[in-house]
């Protein structure tokens, strides 16, 4: 039995979100390749514990609160023998990295995009672990607590656009009054009646800004139980809020700007393939019902979809008006802008690239 931890790190003065690696020691398996941390279960020792270990020994990281991804059991994994692995995440500022990445040569951070490669099926595990925090992060403000108890509207949102998908070409990250409407509005978070500190020599005019915290809800289990709180499917909401049924369609949604071509082809794939569409800050999320994986993003003017790494290269090598993203080391999203739409031929490889992505996701692949 194994444990091997993506570290995802956030680093929001650049916008980046990065995985840690180190360097596998010479002499034992795949030494020399740069790989995630991890290590077997000693006799008597429980999976955190030996999460823990493993990221301190690995990489030196200690005080971090990693949660369970998924067990991985396929029997050829490890050319070692027959190891099952129980895959971890933890989420990170990039700040608290930085003395680790300065003391040790045996390790870096790189692009979740570029950690590819690597052995065992760590490639697998950082695309789960990245999908899961981009879900976390889209429905509730900072589930991972990296900002502490109070923080600003500002950061939080810095926050979240770090972790949120890139945007595609001529769009642009939420405004303040939006992501503003998205987290207060919902109640997800709430002013505090205090306001941050002026920094000594800032020449910043004006008032100083109002510090929030997470509703009792989120903030209570996250930080309190430690423990993540239950998903809440917030794609309609009364307007205390509380969320009501999820959307099969776009007809019921309301508070997205996507635009009507996207809609209509989103539309009638869910005549095919049944799906749940929520509305986020960034972008419409639409999964396959029951699923919890985001199989596209549904943004104003971009559809951006997300196929197995090959499929991806192929359909953007038969399409040039497709963009290709290369989002994690098992999946690469294909954009599809909305003009491209007019054209029936494209619009038909857009709605066959849905299609399996919807059944991609609900096959667990």
């Amino acid at each position: 039995m194994a444990v091997d931890t993506a570290v995802l790190v956030v680093d929001v003065r650049n916008a980046a979100l990065g995985v840690l690696q180190h360097e596998r020691p010479d002499g034992g398996a795949h030494g020399g390749e740069w790989a995630l941390p991890g290590t077997f279960l000693h006799e008597g020792e429980t999976l955190a514990d030996a999460v823990l270990r493993s990221l301190a020994e690995k990489v030196g990281l200690r005080g971090t609160r990693p949660q369970q991804l998924h067990v991985f059991d396929d029997p050829d994994r490890d050319d070692r023998g027959w190891v099952l692995a129980v895959a971890h995440v933890v989420v990170v500022l990039g700040e608290d990295v930085d003395p680790v990445l300065a003391n040790r040569p045996d390790v870096r951070v790189v692009p979740v995009e570029e950690a590819e490669g690597q052995p065992f099926d760590h490639d697998e595990i950082v695309r789960l672990a990245v999908d899961r925090v981009r879900q976390d992060y889209a429905l509730q403000p900072d589930p991972a607590g990296l900002l502490g108890e109070r923080f600003t509207l500002k950061a939080l949102q810095a926050l979240h656009d770090t972790v949120a998908p890139q945007p595609g070409p001529g769009e642009a990250r939420p405004s303040i009054d939006t992501f503003r409407r998205y987290m207060v509005g919902r109640g997800l978070i709430q002013p505090t009646g205090l306001f941050a500190r002026k920094q000594p020599g800032s020449s910043v005019m004006g008032k100083p800004a109002e510090l929030y915290r997470r509703s009792a809800d989120e903030r209570d289990l996250t930080d309190v139980l430690g423990v993540r709180p239950v998903r809440k499917d917030r794609s309609r909401a009364d307007r205390s809020g509380n969320a009501t049924e999820p959307a099969r369609s776009f007809q019921p949604l309301t508070g997205h700007k996507v635009n009507t071509h996207i809609q209509s082809l989103v539309d009638e794939v869910a005549g095919q393939v049944a799906l749940t569409l929520s509305v986020m800050p960034h972008y419409v999320a639409v999964r396959p019902l029951g699923e919890e994986r985001v199989a596209a993003y549904a943004r104003p003017q971009t559809l951006s979809v997300g196929l197995d790494p090959d499929d991806a290269v192929a359909v953007t090598g038969r399409f040039p008006a497709f963009r290709l993203e290369r989002t994690s080391a098992a999946t690469h999203h294909v954009h599809v802008p909305v003009l491209a739409l007019v054209d029936p031929v494209v619009r038909r490889a857009a709605m066959d690239a849905l299609e399996r992505a919807l059944v991609r996701v609900a096959g667990g692949q």
